[in-house]
């Protein structure tokens, strides 16, 4: 049966790391918000009606064909809990959602080991992106926090997904 996981946080935390980990594990669909919204639709701004409609039937179509689904990204609240809402409501199987839990030092850090992405972006661009704790509104939320390290967070959403 399909399970719904959705992965939020902000730019740095870990959220790619660990749906590329995931996808790999329990071949999964991964739908990346970013690559959405910026590759796929060419925008740049923030949350436009068009991106949140586009990867919510994403999700939902291959949830109805049996696949399990990895959603990642930011995600804020205010555009998206009623997509994940609808989301959780409109099929069977089980969804778990997941947001990490990390000051901004904590992400400046973590965006500093990715050489990839700090030509990217910056610690000026992350200061402005940075929500701190911003959870989904009538949805419930793991939290992921600092101590919990890559291996540590993979092994428990697997065990979820896996029921264990």
């Amino acid at each position: 049966m399909s399970v719904l996981v959705v992965l939020r946080g902000n730019s740095g935390s870990g959220k790619s790391t660990v749906a590329r980990a995931l996808q790999q594990e329990l071949g999964a669909v991964w739908i990346e918000q970013d690559y959405f919204r910026r590759t796929v639709l060419g925008e740049t701004g923030n949350y436009p009606p068009l991106s949140v409609e586009l990867i919510e039937q994403s999700a939902a179509l291959a949830l109805r064909h049996g696949r399990t689904v990895i959603m990642e990204g930011m995600f804020n609240p205010r555009s998206y809990s009623g997509c994940f809402c609808r989301l959780r409501d409109g099929h069977t199987g089980r969804s778990l959602f997941y947001a990490w839990e990390l000051s901004l030092d904590e992400t400046l850090r973590r965006h500093a080991t990715r050489p990839d992405k700090r030509s990217d972006f910056g610690e000026k661009q992350m200061r402005s992106w940075y929500h701190g704790w911003d959870p989904l509104e009538g949805i419930s939320e793991q939290r992921i926090t600092a101590p919990e390290g890559l291996e540590a967070t993979v092994a428990r959403i697997l065990a979820d997904v896996r029921g264990g």
